[in-house]
């Protein structure tokens, strides 16, 4: 399952890649008049308005810049669904046998162990039984 997510990351960061290259040359074949305040439209999915201020000669780029946006939020949110799913099918390990007492976080020394009956939580509706 890691090298599958590794492999949808791999393909996300590739078209991110390709996507950053594309709006590098929109950028640079747009017409002398235009400055670069209107080439912020590259993160807002208005890819319109951003062919018609980069130009004819930046049309291609502008589908190819285009594409490659859409598929690297379509292979993060695939990655993320998968990375989800593949965390709730992990087999949990075996929860550690304690005594009734005395709870020992695992890894923790003897010493710094506490006693769960000593501290009790307060909860609504319920009253409060320390003294």
């Amino acid at each position: 399952m890691s090298m599958l997510l590794g492999v949808i990351a791999g393909f996300a960061l590739l078209s991110l890649v390709v996507a950053v290259m594309q709006a590098v040359r929109m950028v640079r074949l747009a017409p002398a008049r235009e400055e670069l305040g209107p080439f912020m439209l590259l993160g807002w999915w208005k890819f319109h308005r951003l062919a018609a201020k980069a130009g004819p000669a930046a049309a291609q780029h502008v589908q190819i810049y285009q594409r490659a946006a859409i598929a690297f939020l379509v292979f993060i949110v695939l990655g993320v669904i998968l990375s989800g799913w593949a965390v709730n099918q992990a087999a949990m390990p075996p929860a550690p046998v304690t005594s009734g007492l005395l709870v020992n976080p695992a890894g923790a020394p003897a010493g710094l162990a506490f006693n769960a009956h000593l501290r009790r939580v307060a909860m609504p509706g319920a009253p409060l039984v320390e003294s």
